[in-house]
């Protein structure tokens, strides 16, 4: 049985701030109590270059969710396969900048709802399913920013708009909620009132109990 753990950090879209900040300080602690820690993530438009992937894709992030649903399905194939896997057969703690619930969630939120069972299918292919090599988080963190305060960063700050609106950013939180209890998931408040190192001392705590 392998030793490896398999973390994935989650939030919806505009909560990157707090995410990749949960990333860097579960990052530090680990090494600091001498475990192996490796990273990833699922592509989106602010994680192609980081992946090496615009380039070679010059990919068009949010202009079809059809083709961004299967593109960020085979990256994750690969990703799963050859990081992820490696590392967590090497006993080494693996942690994710969002997955599988950001692609569902994508999909869920612009109205491709008829036949979701089958996008949660092909997901689960993606994952390593009907190859013998299906690989599940044993936790997902859940960083829960408020539709608002998203919003206002999305929208005021970056100046990137969403049809939809402030109901967009509600939606896919709402998605969010309802799908964490399905990835071994855990919601934290990630809220403005909450100073980072409070929200990332609760997600340490959350990584201790499975390590």
């Amino acid at each position: 049985m392998r030793k490896g753990k398999f973390i994935v950090l989650e939030g919806i879209s505009g909560s990157g701030q707090q995410v990749k900040a949960g990333i860097v300080a579960l990052h530090k602690a680990l090494v600091e109590n001498k475990y192996d820690v490796v990273e990833c993530a699922n592509p989106d438009s602010g994680r192609a270059k980081e992946l090496g992937i615009d380039n070679v894709f010059n990919w068009p992030f949010g202009k079809d969710i059809q083709a961004d649903f299967f593109l960020e399905g085979a990256v994750r194939a690969e990703i799963f396969k050859n990081v992820v896997a490696p590392a967590l057969e090497q006993d080494k703690i693996v942690l994710c900048k969002q997955s599988s619930i950001s692609s569902l969630a994508n999909a869920w939120v612009n109205g491709h709802t008829h036949h979701f069972d089958t996008l949660r299918h092909l997901e689960k292919i993606s994952r390593g399913f009907l190859f013998d090599s299906e690989i599940y988080p044993d936790l997902t963190i859940f960083f829960d920013v408020p539709a608002e305060e998203a919003y206002e960063r999305v929208e005021d700050v970056l100046q990137i708009h969403h049809e939809g609106g402030l109901e967009y950013y509600q939606k896919m939180r709402d998605f969010y909620l309802k799908e964490i209890s399905r990835w071994h998931g855990v919601r934290i408040d990630a809220s403005a009132r909450r100073h980072p190192d409070e929200v990332n001392a609760e997600a340490w705590e959350l990584v201790k109990k499975i390590l």
